[in-house]
């Protein structure tokens, strides 16, 4: 499996995928979630078109992983 990039022209998700059109299908899911609050405050849906899949590099996936590790961390610390 592969962890991929998976990237409109603002928003990226990264997903494991055996291959770059299983990493379209839960790249276009992770991003539909992402896109929650635009889609809120504009009160529509808000097209998702993927301009990019590719595998990730490894600081792509570090940073991601760091980000949500920090993300975590400061949900734990509210919820005190």
């Amino acid at each position: 499996m592969t962890t991929y990039y998976v990237a409109t022209l603002a928003r990226y998700v990264l997903v494991d995928a055996n291959d770059e059109s299983h990493a379209r299908e839960l790249g276009q899911i992770a991003l539909h979630e992402l896109y929650a609050d635009l889609r809120a405050k504009l009160g529509r849906e808000v097209p998702i078109n993927i301009q990019t899949i590719r595998p990730a590099t490894e600081d792509e996936i570090q940073l991601w992983q760091w980000h949500h590790e920090m993300v975590a961390r400061e949900e734990a610390m509210r919820s005190k």
